[in-house]
């Protein structure tokens, strides 16, 4: 989607700290409205640690009855449509997608009330048995999940090359890229005007009129007192190469949710490029910094994977494993994302609090920053500067939580 036509703020200097997906289409849509725009990011483009850059994101727009998300999935579809034709190269692969349930569909479920919504807003959207499902996929043929819905829509995104495309294009538009590290923000009388950074040239300050944060995991360095907003969680992705990739091609297996609501297992096609089917799993995760070094995916996160690929893909049981990643989230109470302009100290607004569901979001991520930081519209009130919940109990099997923001177990706000 192209940066949205609004109101023109000449001579405002905007420093975006972070170049992953929510600071590109910052820089972007800032740039647009007439922005002057510094984007800094530690490099290279996109950075090899940062949520963003991984070779898929999921694209749906099923939200359970959430009517809000959904209404802004449709919009989101446009704009990945849209990116494709003015990228000139297919970075939105639109397979559509399958969510199965281990339950017979009903009332309150995530799968039921998705269908129901999308549904009644006329979308292509169908519901499913086990036994068509395997008739159309071969792939599920040896599924025990009975029902689901099959979205015509929707698919995934090659999302680290994208945040890449994106960020050529903001150059192209006039944005100012700098490589260095953000290590603390620069206040003045209560407001912010800079940030100092770590660069080749030592340490050195990069000043502003309106300093934009987009670190993602890594938010909380920056703003301390987000500790009890904003919580980093590592998350274990997998990549396998099958023994037959094309029982997992794209025409005939779709991204899917595997009873996301209690299993918590979602995935791709093959990827056209890399080879392989990426699995990924819904849950607590593991907090800890996104600097760890345990950020890696353990014996134990393995097993659990195997588990449910013999009992759901038995073609996949025993794939080669060639890559794994524990993909970092800044995960927030609540699972809505956080973006808004910091009620205490002028000049600063923070977009993070991703909670791992953002990316699908990319074609409205610009347009709902620069709102924030310009104060030409508000973003949504659900993104709002916010206090935590209490914190619940954690995923059996995980490191326990410390006593700062749990993260979200709602299937709607699955993360993908």
């Amino acid at each position: 989607m192209c940066p949205s036509a609004g109101a023109v703020s000449w001579g405002v200097r905007t420093l975006v700290v972070g170049a992953g997906i929510f600071g590109v289409t910052a820089a972007r849509e800032l740039r647009a409205r007439g922005a002057e725009v510094v984007l800094l990011d530690p490099g290279p483009v996109p950075h090899v640690a940062a949520a963003s850059t991984d070779i898929s994101k999921v694209v749906r727009r099923e939200y359970g009855a959430d009517a809000p998300y959904t209404a802004w999935m449709d919009d989101a579809l446009q704009g990945f449509r849209r990116w494709n034709s003015e990228l000139g190269d297919t970075l939105f692969h639109e397979t559509g997608v399958l969510f199965m349930s281990g339950a017979p569909l009903a009332e309150g479920g995530f799968e039921a009330d998705s269908l129901a919504l999308l549904e009644a807003r006329g979308a292509a959207v169908h519901r499913v048995t086990r036994d068509q499902v395997a008739a159309r996929f071969p792939g599920w043929a040896a599924s025990p999940l009975p029902e689901g819905l099959h979205d015509e829509a929707g698919g995934w995104v090659e999302s680290g090359r994208l945040v890449g495309r994106l960020a050529e294009l903001a150059v192209a538009e006039g944005v100012v890229m700098r490589q260095g590290r953000a290590l603390r923000l620069l206040e003045r009388a209560g407001r912010i005007v800079g940030v100092a950074i770590a660069s080749e040239h030592e340490h050195e300050h990069e000043h502003a009129d309106e300093v934009v944060l987009c670190m993602g995991a890594w938010t909380t360095d920056l703003v301390p007192s987000l500790a009890v907003t904003l919580r980093a969680v590592a998350q274990p992705v997998f990549h396998l190469r099958p023994r037959e990739p094309a029982l997992f091609e794209g025409g005939r297996f779709p991204v899917f949710g595997a009873d996301i609501a209690r299993a918590g297992w979602y995935g791709f096609p093959l990827h056209p490029h890399a080879g392989v089917v990426k699995v990924a799993h819904h849950g607590a995760g593991l907090p800890l910094h996104p600097d760890s070094p345990a950020r890696v995916v353990g014996p134990a996160d393995i097993a659990r994977l195997r588990g449910f690929l013999g009992a759901t893909f038995p073609a996949l049981a025993d794939a080669e494993l060639v890559h794994t990643r524990a993909c970092m989230y800044s995960d927030t109470a609540d699972g809505h994302l956080l973006i808004a302009r910091d009620p205490e100290r002028a000049g600063l607004t923070v977009a993070a609090g991703d909670s791992g569901h953002a990316f699908k979001f990319a074609p409205l991520l610009g347009r709902w920053i620069a709102d924030a930081a310009l104060e030409t519209a508000a973003p949504p009130a659900r993104f709002a500067w916010r206090s935590p919940a209490p914190t619940p109990a954690p995923e059996p099997g995980r490191t326990p939580a410390p006593a700062t923001p749990p993260p979200t177990g709602d299937a709607a706000r699955a993360r993908d």
